[in-house]
């Protein structure tokens, strides 16, 4: 075999009509889904920030479930919503063929455009936050209509935060492979990332093609974030000084327009594709209809059986979360401890790597772990790792550091370097510093990516996929399998257990996160008010 580098692999990725055919689509649907869920998160963003708190709360909860919820999850509601014989057939008792215009690339962009509004929403809360309402006022003091001043004023100060939404919302839609391996096979549109997926399943596995296209794939969404960046430069777009101003409350004791299209479009995001997949999973089969006599839990005992391999698949995804999750926490503390406080050139060279990891899509970094830990030249090393638990348990963690060290640096941050140069100059070595002063102080944020962890980990579809030990299948295989075999009671029923379980990690989580910021709150309260005598002691005793 050749190791001198050629062009000619990148140029057989086209041989194929069919990886073309898929890049294309996916710039396509990419560019229109963004465009569309750039349009749907904003005005979410602003029905959540003008409205009353309770309206704003079930808005936020409502996008941040919908960020939760992997695309395959919400696709997959989707298919058992409109499929024919489905949910919305044996409601409204329609005919076979009438969704025959959802599984086209229409309703391929509609369902992408629907699952990518979190990442403009959050983008774009913030920002409505900062522009406050006396831009507004002041343009309306001089007549001008509320239209023209949104158009003029509004937008253009948004800018930053539209491009920001809309480019992660586009690198999403070009690498998503949730909805590839669940609305591809059913609708026969070939995208990039399914491309990547079934060329390395095939037999011989087409290496050339896979690399070329996760090549691909990295570029184009590195051009995209490059475009953002330079149309930001040399440009302002401040609304925040040093002069202080009232917070503007954006109306938040009224039920806007913005409010209530907001609520109508968070219930096609998330109401009708999870409430389709509780509701198939529940039902005795596909073509029952919906009396209550047609409701059934056979689908999750079956699904929980020893024989179906739903239970072991589970137990086995949560060990690899757990074991992920700790080393997660640990490395991810280590790291970025290293980061902030120990400036060389090695740790200039993580920071740039774990960036980088950040923008490459999930099965981009599995198709890597396959070229790299399934060489030929490793097998006399004993190296070839790939189809072992290590293997996708490296890929797990892979996936999920990046994340975790950018949550510790943002807590890191706050720390004052006094305090490690303290302990130092006591003689305490490095461990000791980050155990008993770095540790205590981040110890919530600790947690966080623990769970964050945990609970990503139990739906990460690409490595599940392509990693994963032959014979014994992660959870997230498991239930892609069970659709692909239609299935679709049992998948839903497995779905369901695992978002529940996902939803009260998730919540423990959070209460664990909250219980240490309080009894961080209450120590640091406690020790003031211990402190305040002696201090008033100090100062009321008589000079000798």
């Amino acid at each position: 075999m050749s190791l001198i580098p050629s062009l000619s692999p990148l140029r057989q990725v086209f041989a194929n009509p069919l990886n073309l055919e898929a890049v294309l689509n996916s710039l396509v649907l990419g560019l229109v889904s963004a465009i569309f869920a750039t349009a749907l998160g904003t005005v979410c963003a602003f029905g959540a920030v003008r409205a009353h708190r309770g309206w704003r709360l079930t808005i936020d909860t409502g996008v941040w479930i919908v960020f939760f919820a992997p695309s395959y999850v919400i696709a997959q509601g989707w298919v058992s919503l409109m499929q024919d014989g489905g949910i919305a057939a044996e409601l409204f008792h329609l005919p076979n063929g009438w969704s025959h215009w959802f599984f086209s690339r229409v309703g391929l962009v509609i369902v992408m455009s629907l699952r990518y509004i979190p990442f403009v929403y959050f983008a774009m809360s913030q920002s409505i936050r900062n522009i406050g309402k006396e831009f507004e006022q002041a343009g309306r003091l001089l007549g001008a209509k509320r239209t023209y001043l949104f158009r003029k004023i509004t937008l253009p100060l948004m800018t930053p935060a539209l491009l920001a939404g809309a480019s992660i919302a586009f690198a999403e839609g070009f690498g998503d492979f949730g909805f590839a391996a669940a609305i591809t096979p059913q609708t026969h549109i070939p995208l990039i990332t399914y491309q990547i997926y079934a060329s390395l399943n095939e037999a011989p596995v087409d290496y050339p093609s896979a690399a070329g296209l996760s090549l691909i794939l990295i570029v184009v969404m590195a051009i995209a974030f490059w475009l953002q960046m330079r149309w930001m430069r040399g440009r302002s777009y401040s609304t925040i000084s040093t002069h202080s101003r009232a917070a503007a409350t954006h109306g938040s004791h009224r039920f806007t327009s913005a409010t209530a299209v907001s609520l109508v479009i968070l219930f096609f995001a998330l109401i009708l594709p999870l409430g389709s997949t509780v509701l198939e999973s529940l039902l005795k089969d596909s073509a029952s209809s919906l009396a209550f006599h047609n409701f059934t839990l056979h689908h999750y005992h079956q699904a929980l059986e020893l024989s179906s391999g739903g239970l072991g698949s589970l137990r086995r995804t949560m060990i690899y979360a757990a074991i992920s999750a700790s080393l997660t926490m640990v490395f991810g503390l280590y790291l970025a401890f290293t980061m902030i406080f120990k400036k060389t050139v090695a740790t200039r060279l993580v920071n740039n790597i774990m960036i980088a990891t950040i923008a490459v899509p999930g099965i981009v970094l599995a198709a890597g772990f396959i070229f790299a830990y399934n060489a030929v030249w490793l097998i006399p090393l004993h190296l070839v790792i790939y189809g072992t638990p290590i293997c996708l348990g490296m890929a797990y963690l892979a996936g999920s550091l990046p994340y975790a060290i950018r949550l510790q640096l943002g807590a890191m941050n706050q720390m004052s370097p006094n305090l490690l140069t303290a302990a130092a100059s006591l003689g305490a070595k490095q461990w000791t510093v980050l155990r008993r002063v770095v540790l205590p102080l981040v110890r919530a944020t600790a947690v966080a990516t623990f769970f964050m962890t945990l609970t990503g980990t139990m739906f990460e579809l690409p490595a599940s996929s392509l990693l994963y030990p032959a014979g014994y299948p992660p959870f997230p295989e498991t239930i892609q399998k069970t659709f692909n075999a239609f299935e679709y009671a049992r998948g839903s029923a497995l779905t369901v257990i695992g978002m529940v379980i996902v939803f009260v990690l998730y919540g423990l989580g959070r209460l664990l996160e909250s219980r240490l910021v309080g009894g961080e709150l209450q120590t640091a309260s406690r020790r003031r008010r211990q402190k305040a005598p002696s201090e008033v002691k100090a100062v009321t005793s008589p000079t000798p």
